[in-house]
């Protein structure tokens, strides 16, 4: 019963949540005979200009195909002067599959900023202490502490604390080995 629920529910929420992710937007910024310029914000990244650049050329209707990934448009020209309703179709639909089969060589933007996050705040921690603690030595710290302090409480999740303790410790001996040689 429940499983029947589930799957009812994930039919009819999937394909609104899954199209969320798959939303392309994209605009007509200019259009005149024989070319167009499209936009579309999730193309601003490289990867994805270079795959709709690779895919559009192939397309027997485009003369010449010019990504910008800065502003996110593309540029089309076209070896006629019009398209049909179904040819300006097949040309965006190659758009959004070139864009989509590009996701996964993409880095993550939540994880490019918890990266960048991280960062900063180990500058700052470096910077206030005069370089005596950074992030990662706060946090050895503070797992230790709290591995030894609760070890009798609960000695399996005091086990993980000083196991991962131990290993930032012994890779970031390891780091600034390899950054001597």
């Amino acid at each position: 019963m429940i499983s029947s629920l589930f799957g009812l529910g994930a039919s009819i929420f999937g394909p609104k949540v899954f199209s969320f992710f798959n939303d392309q937007n994209i605009h007509v910024i200019h259009a005149m005979p024989g070319r167009i310029r499209l936009q579309c914000d999730r193309w601003k990244d490289k990867v994805v200009a270079q795959s709709l650049e690779k895919n559009l050329s192939d397309d027997a209707l485009v003369k010449r195909v010019k990504a910008t990934p800065v502003s996110g448009s593309l540029l089309l020209e076209f070896n006629v002067p019009h398209l049909t309703q179904e040819q300006f179709d097949k040309v965006l639909v190659q758009a959004v599959e070139a864009a989509v089969s590009a996701y996964p060589q993409m880095e993550s933007q939540i994880m490019d900023k918890m990266r960048k996050t991280v960062q900063v705040v180990d500058g700052q921690i470096k910077k206030r202490t005069s370089a005596l603690a950074d992030l990662d030595s706060i946090l050895v710290l503070l797992m230790l502490g709290k591995g030894i302090s609760g070890f009798s409480k609960n000695p399996s999740f005091s086990s993980s604390l000083l196991f991962w303790a131990y290993n930032i410790i012994t890779n970031r001996k390891e780091m600034d080995d390899d950054r001597y040689y």
